[in-house]
């Protein structure tokens, strides 16, 4: 009996082993088909993934460029690059009683004082603005000639002016320096020539 069990062993161990091999060829056959398949779809994503390394290199050299000829132009660039003296005129005799108007940001008054930006504008001795074209004027100060006009550099934000009035004050946002200088400007001909126009005792008073 134990020469039969010897005799067994030596085939049976060959079996085992064989039958592994053959697992591990089949395993490894069945990876190649699944990968064979994915080949074209690797190629195609190798050839992207050039394109966007070259896309990238370039994109880097002009911004590179793009920063040196930025870095050469004068301060007085950057201030002005994209107003023009139309945008900052203003008029007291226009003949639609607009004296001027155009978007600054406004302070909220509530606790979270956020900033709007909406469309203001001077007319009729006010100061007004609405959020959309259509929207009814929302009145921020009803008679400038009881207020003042000052700038304001002690804020977080740069271009800031406020209006003051009796009862409560405004605190704006300009878009430029350029743009600051001439809604200050405008309030205060706007003032001028409210008191020109109707100087009663009332206002006195």
């Amino acid at each position: 009996q134990i020469n039969v069990l010897q005799a067994k062993k030596k085939f049976e161990i060959l079996d085992a082993m064989l039958s592994f091999m053959h697992a591990q060829f089949t395993f490894f056959q069945q990876g190649y088909s699944l990968l064979h398949e994915l080949e074209p779809y690797m190629k195609k994503l190798a050839a992207e993934l050039d394109q966007l390394v070259i896309d990238s290199a370039v994109e880097k050299r002009e911004m590179e460029h793009k920063h040196a000829l930025i870095q050469q132009r004068p301060l007085s660039f950057f201030q002005d690059f994209s107003y023009d003296d139309s945008k900052v005129e203003f008029n007291v005799d226009a003949p639609n009683g607009v004296v001027m108007e155009g978007y600054l940001f406004k302070r909220a008054s509530n606790a979270f004082k956020t900033w709007n930006r909406r469309w203001f504008s001077i007319q009729n001795s006010q100061l007004v603005y609405q959020k959309k074209l259509k929207d009814v004027l929302t009145v921020v100060v009803e008679d400038l000639r009881l207020c003042s006009v000052k700038p304001c550099e002690d804020i977080e934000r740069r271009f800031c002016f406020e209006v003051v009035s009796p009862t409560k004050s405004c605190m704006l946002q300009a878009d430029s320096e350029k743009l600051r200088q001439a809604w200050i400007q405008a309030v205060q001909a706007s003032i001028a020539s409210a008191y020109r126009e109707s100087p009663d005792s009332y206002y006195i008073e």
